[in-house]
């Protein structure tokens, strides 16, 4: 009985006030854990929010336990518990933790066991998808190695509370690494949560000719390392297609680009182009180059300057994101350097909205 009372206070501390979601947006939510759940509910992030947001992070409090388990199955519950925006196309948990997980199948009358309960959660995060669009989760887990913990159980743990074990999980030996690792997770769910088009205009190629343009100022398009090629078709009727489309240092846009046409001019647009390191590519140096059969070679079009003839356009989908922080009294000198960063990781986020 006193499980369940315990269970029903948890619940309600945390589901007590259902967010509006019905802005496009980034929303961010917070758990705090530790015997006990401490939530901040999904928020729209600006830069008004931000600073209730950071409030809330340096007004959580260290007591003893480690409810691990329990808090980021009700992570999933408040994500799933919303409407999301239309355009959603990220859905995100990152857990920050310092040790194994204490007594969360005691809140939950489904589990008997902590294991039990963790591949619970484990099958939950794999399986779940959000909204009309079927958004998978994208969960992380940072873990920071304390004396006396068993390395091999607590990486296992980390693993099973990530979407992907070989690439989500962090178990790293300071907090300095907490830092860097909660702004690479920010500015890499920026990258997912948002399109970087890129538009390039040339007068009509004749039809067949092979096309590439290069972005990093070559004087020979034979040098690049940064370029698109692909085959022009200018088919019957006016359809235009840009064909078997290669990319070299760059992230795959589609092997088929259809390019739309005004007057004598066509217009190529790659969306979501970024480099292999997921930057935005930038095209102050995009030249466009056809290749001359007789010669053997690349010829620079010089009807071709990236003034005027290249547009970029950024835009930010809509993301919901909750981050959950070990509270635990284990973390000691450390915890402050917890909302340290974790305050940082809301700042950089907001950096990137343009809300």
């Amino acid at each position: 009985m006193a499980a369940l009372l315990l269970t029903s206070t948890l619940m309600t501390s945390c589901f007590k006030d259902k967010p509006d979601t019905s802005k496009q947006g980034l929303y961010v939510g917070i758990i705090g854990f530790n015997s006990e759940l401490t939530c901040n509910k999904l928020t729209l992030l600006n830069t008004s929010s931000k600073e209730g947001m950071k409030e809330f992070i340096n007004s959580l409090t260290m007591e003893d336990g480690t409810i691990l388990y329990h808090a980021v199955n009700t992570a999933l519950d408040k994500i799933e518990n919303v409407t999301p925006p239309e355009d959603l196309t990220n859905v995100s948990i990152i857990t920050f933790t310092d040790g194994l997980d204490q007594g969360s199948y005691m809140l939950n009358d489904n589990y008997s066991s902590g294991d039990a309960y963790l591949n619970a959660v484990s099958n939950r995060i794999r399986s779940t998808s959000i909204g009309d669009n079927q958004v998978p989760i994208s969960a992380y887990s940072i873990g920071v190695k304390t004396e006396g913990i068993n390395e091999v159980q607590f990486r296992q743990s980390l693993e099973k509370l990530s979407s992907n074990p070989h690439e989500n999980v962090y178990l790293v030996d300071n907090m300095i690494e907490v830092g860097q690792i909660f702004g690479d997770i920010a500015q890499n769910l920026y990258h997912q949560s948002s399109t970087w088009d890129v538009t390039l205009k040339t007068p009509a190629p004749e039809h067949h000719t092979r096309i590439r343009f290069t972005f990093d100022n070559v004087n020979n398009a034979a040098e690049s390392q940064r370029y698109i090629e692909g085959v022009f078709l200018n088919q019957q009727g006016g359809t235009c297609i840009f064909n078997s489309v290669n990319y070299v240092g760059l992230q795959n846009c589609g092997d088929v680009i259809y390019p739309t046409t005004e007057g004598i001019f066509v217009y190529f647009t790659f969306s979501d182009l970024f480099t292999l390191d997921g930057e935005q590519v930038y095209t102050s140096n995009t030249k466009q180059w056809n290749w001359d059969d007789n010669a053997q070679a690349w010829i620079n079009n010089a009807e071709f300057t990236p003034s005027g003839n290249v547009v970029t356009q950024e835009e930010f989908k809509s993301a919901m994101i909750m981050l959950v922080l070990d509270c635990s009294s284990s973390l000691g000198n450390d915890f402050q350097s917890v909302k340290s960063a974790a305050c940082q990781f809301i700042e950089t986020l907001n950096g990137n909205t343009h809300q």
